[in-house]
């Protein structure tokens, strides 16, 4: 996962309790904890442009809506659910674009990363993002894509393996060859970075073979593949405009508009 520090589930709770009885420090705990995790989340489905919109309106949306969550407890997974509702509404529930990667320690693998990703259905990458990159656990997952447990996690074992087998068609296809025959046919001709119809095969050998499939276990891992996104981290400007709106005055009729949008966020 990103730098993030660990969620402290005490101070979650506290940061509730404040936001519920209404203290005017409560909006700005509240994005120090989470507006940069939001942010990153946002863009994976938004990009850079309009996270920063779906970030603002469910911030202020938590502190307008705090009485709503029921069990503080659960508040990571609200927020995220929050931001998640904001981007479907401006995303219209079309498949949104995967975030940009540049790694210049292995471009190549980095470029795979980003196709394998962007080839992913969007339900299938927001549960390794949510799970692997943001560190949410599987009943969390479930609460914020409508899932149970049992779903999320089974899906999360789909995605990874799925990630990784691509990623193991670079690395294998380099390192593997002497291990397995068949995989060693398909490379034979093989020279420079690998085609997408290419990898793909060998990505479907990987998956049903079990020598290619325990070298990919030992030599590539889904956490690390997702370390290779830089981390979308929120404008500065975004902090301002988002505490402006909880406290300002002047804003009511926007903080109404936001809520009543909100509205539509169901259980």
């Amino acid at each position: 996962m990103p730098g993030w520090p660990a969620v402290d589930r005490a101070h979650d709770l506290e940061l509730v309790a404040a936001l519920r009885r209404a203290d005017p420090g409560a909006p700005e705990r509240l994005y120090d904890a989470y507006g940069d995790r939001l942010h990153d989340y946002a863009a994976s489905l938004l990009g850079d442009r309009r996270a920063a919109d779906a970030v603002h309106d469910a911030v202020v949306t938590a502190q307008g809506c705090a009485d709503r969550l029921r069990e503080p407890a659960r508040l990571r997974a609200w927020l995220y659910a929050l931001v998640r509702f904001q981007a479907m509404a401006r995303l219209g529930h079309h498949r949104g674009a995967a975030a940009p990667l540049d790694d210049p320690d292995d471009h190549e693998l980095a470029e795979l990363v980003g196709a394998a990703l962007g080839e992913m259905r969007r339900s299938e990458r927001e549960i390794l993002e949510l799970s692997t990159r943001h560190g949410l656990t599987p009943a969390e997952v479930g609460s914020v894509l409508g899932l149970t447990s049992r779903q999320a996690a089974s899906r999360l074992r789909r995605s990874r393996d799925l990630l990784e087998n691509a990623a193991a068609a670079v690395v294998l296809a380099r390192t593997g060859r002497a291990h397995c025959p068949e995989l060693s046919a398909l490379v034979d001709s093989w020279e420079g970075p690998l085609t997408p119809p290419l990898r793909r095969r060998l990505a479907a050998h990987i998956g049903g073979c079990e020598v290619c499939t325990e070298r990919r276990r030992a030599q590539v891992s889904a956490a690390r593949l997702l370390e290779m996104l830089p981390v979308a981290y929120a404008p500065f400007s975004l902090r301002e405009r988002v505490l402006g709106t909880c406290a300002d005055p002047a804003l009511g009729d926007t903080r109404t508009m936001i809520l009543d949008r909100g509205d539509g966020f169901d259980r």
